[in-house]
């Protein structure tokens, strides 16, 4: 039985095998990346909701440049580690191509 036919079987243990580890780890990442970032963009949205609200019925006044200097310094500290866990995903896992597609995949919308 080929990979195809025990995937159309139920047997996702094929696909995971024939796909290698770098696609699975691929997969987590971009997973858990998606998990993060929704509950981020929720949570920041929500702040940002509140603040905007209690400004604009003068209960408080937000300094606005003082978020963009903690915006900017913390794209700022981000920028290098980012680069440097590219550098890491391509040269341990066996196949980056496979790592990408997993990634992909993993941090793709579910209808």
């Amino acid at each position: 039985m080929d990979v195809g036919q025990s995937i159309q079987a139920g047997n996702w243990i094929a696909l995971f095998t024939y796909m290698g580890f770098s696609f699975f780890a691929g997969y987590v990442i971009g997973f858990a990346t998606r998990t993060f970032l929704k509950f981020v963009f929720f949570l920041s949205g929500a702040v940002l909701i509140l603040l905007f609200l209690l400004q604009y019925n003068d209960l408080i006044h937000v300094k606005w440049d003082a978020f963009e200097s903690i915006y900017n310094s913390l794209i700022g500290w981000i920028s290098p580690h980012l680069g440097g866990l590219k550098n890491f995903i391509t040269a341990n896992l066996s196949s980056a191509a496979m790592a990408g597609l997993g990634l992909f995949w993993g941090f793709r919308r579910k209808s």
